[in-house]
């Protein structure tokens, strides 16, 4: 069931696609920002989904395995948090204490998303307004 919505997802971005690089009206570094805005949202993503992993330096751990001093962030455990979409990582206490580990990434993800998807949104306006222009 998972792989008809992947597959209309697919569809919908290819007429998007197609329809931004057909437009008229757009210049050419809107039609071509599509290009180099996914692949440096995809690295943000990536960046934000690993922000709060201590595989590679536990000793140095943006969510500390052994609590801080009592009062200074949070008390007791304390574990590390990545919610994919909408990309989050944060440390979360015990106490509910939480502590965002990338707002600037998440920032600057959301403005490469929002980079894709506008004149994603204008070419699959244009395929569905002028669906001949992709004859020419």
């Amino acid at each position: 069931m998972t792989l008809l919505p992947v597959f209309a997802g697919l569809v919908v971005g290819w007429v998007a696609l197609r329809g931004l690089l057909t437009h008229p009206l757009l210049p050419l570094w809107v039609r071509t920002s599509t290009f180099w805005t996914v692949p440096l949202a995809a690295a943000t993503w990536v960046f934000i989904m690993a922000a709060d992993d201590p595989v590679l330096f536990p000793e140095t751990a943006p969510c500390p395995r052994e609590p801080f001093r009592e009062g200074v962030i949070g008390s007791g455990e304390v574990s590390g948090v990545s919610t994919p979409f909408p990309p989050r990582a944060y440390c979360v206490w015990e106490d509910g204490t939480v502590y965002n580990l990338t707002p600037g990434a998440e920032f600057l993800f959301w403005v490469f998303f929002a980079l894709t998807v506008v004149p994603l949104g204008a070419g699959l306006w244009h395929a569905w307004r002028d669906p001949k222009s992709f004859l020419h």
